[in-house]
């Protein structure tokens, strides 16, 4: 399937482009992983490649009022898997592959929100906040 309109897609809440700062998105598809493998005494590496590859991707959301983060926030919050694990099945569009792929995810813990404003009784302004998905 080529791309249609997004790019990541948490449990059912698809992550709307509007909110993604232009050229911030980041993905690293189909990383390999190596299991035991060396380098042996003639400096020749042997790998142990495995089957299962990761997929890491980042993003920046621009600066937003608390109604539209809020909005952000629940989506994410009502597809976790494990809550404690902030983890949900994705779909992702795969530039290596030219089409969307799955996989499981989960939200880095070390998301940082920035307040740039706080407007009396009428809500907060955010700023811009840094998303990372990794894959299991």
């Amino acid at each position: 399937m080529a791309y249609n309109g997004y790019l990541f897609q948490f449990g059912d809440y698809i992550f709307p482009n509007k909110y993604i700062k232009f050229d911030s998105y980041d993905i690293a598809p189909d990383q390999r992983q190596d299991m035991d493998s060396y380098t042996d005494g003639n400096g020749l590496t042997h790998r142990n490649a495995l089957e299962h590859t990761k997929t890491n991707i980042t993003f920046t959301t621009n600066q937003m009022p608390e109604s539209e983060m809020d909005a952000i926030l629940s989506g994410l919050e009502r597809n976790y898997i494990n809550q404690n694990e902030t983890d949900a099945d994705c779909v992702y569009y795969n530039p290596r592959k030219r089409t969307y792929s799955t996989g499981h995810f989960y939200l880095d813990p070390s998301v940082k929100f920035r307040v740039k404003k706080v407007d009396g009784g009428k809500g907060i302004d955010y700023g811009e906040t840094q998303w990372i998905f990794i894959e299991y």
